[in-house]
This record gives structure tokens, C-alpha cells and sequence, in this order.
């Protein structure tokens, strides 16, 4: 993809210009990078400074990722990190295990012009280019869909909050699972001390990550060894992404407590009037008192008293927990786009490394 080229200075003619990084040199446009992140058309936590870079610190072996880079006078236009498939065949938007979301960051102010340069640039790649886990009725994905293909597509949940969280459930939840969740807080009640508990903007989170890294990894995460404590590149990248989302304001953790021991652990991470649904773990044991459940309804109750308007699930097709507590769906879809040249160019190496050698029998 090229070596990384000098960043353009804020004397730099008015064209967009597209400079394209490999992770060591990604400090040097952390303010720049923070300030297009504040100044998004679109969020995407997940790409912004103090979580993409923790990401491709740990969780990015083996991958050749690069960011892409738009740059117009001396200002951080769109980034996009992206990772090269076959050679000289497909480039994609790179994601990480963790990572359900692949909406570059562009700037609000001029996103149109910003875009058509990543555009240009990512077709003159590869002879393929799949961005993919956009949100379809963004307006980010609606300035690629101009210039690409839309691929395939699938629903998650979505949360948009109503007067109040009273209101909100009435209408998300029917009265049966309203009456039945009421039931099983009661009879855990019987167990011992029930305590609904969140995390404050002004304590320590630390205790916090613990507790939400041993119950995932008490579970069937942990059984499978996709538990972010499983492995410690990923007990790295969860401790600092959470503590950096802690320090900014943008993390949301309800928990639910019997006598002092967790039973489940919430996290949300916010991003302009919205957030997104992370990392959800519960007790096992307890599975018959639905603590999952139970802490999805904190969630919720915790929405409607936060500056939030709206929350992405976060998942893959098919959650079914969301899918019944969480009031609206968001399609999640992909932009294609091909470069005619280099899929002709493909076409050619093929044939020609199929023809049969000469002077073999035919």
C-alpha cells in the first residue's frame, strides 16, 4: 500500500489529500484525530484515538493494517484503518474481533468531498474494496453507497429512549415479561441482599474491569476461550479502553449484586447523543433468576438518565435478548467498490496461469 507519506501542513493547497500511516506513526495525529472525532458526521468509538490504537496495538497480529488518511488544509478530513486481503484482489476495512462497527471517521463540515477522496483512493488499490458493518440509514454509508455497490444486509436492535423508562418498558416489554422478571428479582431476593449498583463518574474503575472480565470468562466465553480474560492481549486492550472510556465520560456500567458478590455486569460505551451496547456478562449459576435480563432492564432505566437519545445493540443478527427488550431495529450493511482495470488485470493472471504449459500434451 506505500510508504506513509509527510503530513500536510496547514499551507497545503485546499485539494484533499489522502496520506496513508502504519501504527507507529499514528501518535503524531492523536490531537488532529481527536478533534475529528468531536467533529464526526457520524460516530464510531471503535476507530476514534484511545481505542483504535490500544486495538492495533494488541489485536492487530499478523494483520498488515494501515490507516488511510484524508487530509484538507492542514486539517484531518476521514480516517479509515484498512487491512489488504489476497495481494493486488481486495482491501477491507479492518475490524477486530470486538469490533462490530466499520463507519470511517469524516469530518461533518465538507464530508462529501472528504469521502470521494477515500473513495478514489481505496479504488486505485485493489480490484475489489469491501467496507462492511456500516449503518444503512447513516449518512456516512449514504455518501458511499453513491460511489459503490451495496452488499448484503442484517438487522440489530436498537434502543431510542421514550418520556421515561416507565413508559419506555411498557411499551418495549408485554406485561407478562414485566410480571415474570418482577418474580425472579423476588425469589433471588430469597437468596440473600439484592442490590442494583452502577458505576459512578468519580470512582475508580478498576474493580469494575475486574469483576466484568471474571464473569464473562466464568461463563461459556470463557469455556470457548473468547473471553476477553482468555488471552492477555485482550486483557490489555479491555483494561485500557475501558479506563480511557472512564476518563473521557463515556462509559456506562449497571451491575446487579447479591449480598456483595456480581452476578452481572452492563458496559455501554457513549458517543455523541448516542452509545453502544459492549460487553455483557453474567453469573451462570444463577441463570434460572435471569440476571442477564434483569441487568438489561437497569440498562435501560439508566438510559432514560443519561444525555442519550439512542443505542446501538452492538451485536450480530439474531441476539434475541435485545431483540425483545430494545424498541426499533438499525440495518447493518456494506459498500463494494470495483476498480475495472485491476478486475481485468485478474481475469488475465488467471487464465494465463491456467493456460496449459507450452508444448504440454492438450
Amino acid at each position: 500500500m506505500g510508504a506513509a507519506l509527510p503530513l500536510p501542513h496547514a499551507d497545503t493547497a485546499a485539494e484533499p489529500a489522502v496520506v496513508v500511516l502504519r501504527a507507529p506513526a499514528t501518535a503524531e495525529i492523536v490531537p488532529a484525530w481527536d478533534d475529528l472525532a468531536a467533529n464526526a458526521l457520524e460516530p464510531n468509538p471503535f476507530y476514534e484515538s484511545w481505542m483504535l490504537r490500544p486495538a492495533l496495538e494488541f489485536l492487530a497480529a499478523g494483520d498488515d493494517v494501515r490507516l488511510v488518511t484524508v487530509w484538507e488544509q492542514g486539517r484531518l478530513s476521514a480516517l479509515l484503518p484498512v487491512k489488504r486481503g489476497t495481494p493486488f484482489v481486495r482491501l477491507r476495512n479492518w475490524r477486530h474481533r470486538h469490533c462490530l462497527l466499520g463507519t470511517p471517521l469524516v469530518r461533518a463540515d465538507g464530508a462529501a468531498r472528504h469521502v470521494a477522496a477515500l473513495v478514489e483512493w481505496l479504488r486505485k488499490q485493489a480490484a475489489l474494496v469491501t467496507l462492511d458493518y456500516l449503518p444503512a440509514d447513516g449518512p456516512v454509508y449514504r455518501l458511499l453507497a453513491k460511489a459503490g455497490l451495496p452488499t448484503q444486509s442484517h438487522e440489530r436492535a436498537l434502543f431510542r429512549r421514550s418520556r421515561d423508562a416507565d413508559t419506555y418498558l411498557a411499551t418495549a416489554a408485554s406485561r407478562h415479561d414485566r410480571q415474570e422478571v418482577r418474580r425472579r428479582v423476588r425469589r433471588l431476593a430469597e437468596r440473600g441482599a439484592v442490590a442494583h449498583v452502577a458505576l459512578r463518574a468519580d470512582e475508580p474503575v478498576e474493580r469494575w474491569i475486574d469483576e466484568l472480565l471474571a464473569l464473562e470468562a466464568g461463563g461459556w466465553k470463557g469455556e470457548q476461550g473468547s473471553a476477553l480474560a482468555c488471552s492477555e492481549a485482550n486483557r490489555r486492550f479491555a483494561r485500557e479502553i475501558f479506563a480511557a472510556a472512564h476518563r473521557r465520560g463515556r462509559l456506562q456500567i449497571v451491575g446487579l449484586d447479591l449480598d456483595g458478590r456480581p452476578l452481572a455486569r452492563c458496559s455501554s460505551i457513549l458517543a455523541q447523543s448516542g452509545g453502544y451496547a459492549f460487553k455483557t456478562a453474567y453469573d451462570e449459576a444463577f441463570a434460572r433468576y435471569a440476571p442477564g435480563i434483569i441487568v438489561e432492564l437497569d440498562r435501560i432505566r439508566a438510559l432514560h438518565e443519561a444525555p442519550v437519545e439512542w443505542m446501538d445493540s452492538y451485536t450480530d443478527a439474531g441476539n434475541t435478548v435485545l431483540n425483545r427488550l430494545w424498541n426499533e431495529r438499525v440495518s447493518i450493511g456494506g459498500v463494494v467498490f470495483a476498480n475495472p482495470i485491476l478486475l481485468k488485470a485478474r481475469r488475465w493472471l488467471r487464465r494465463l496461469s491456467s493456460a496449459p504449459a507450452r508444448g504440454s500434451a492438450a
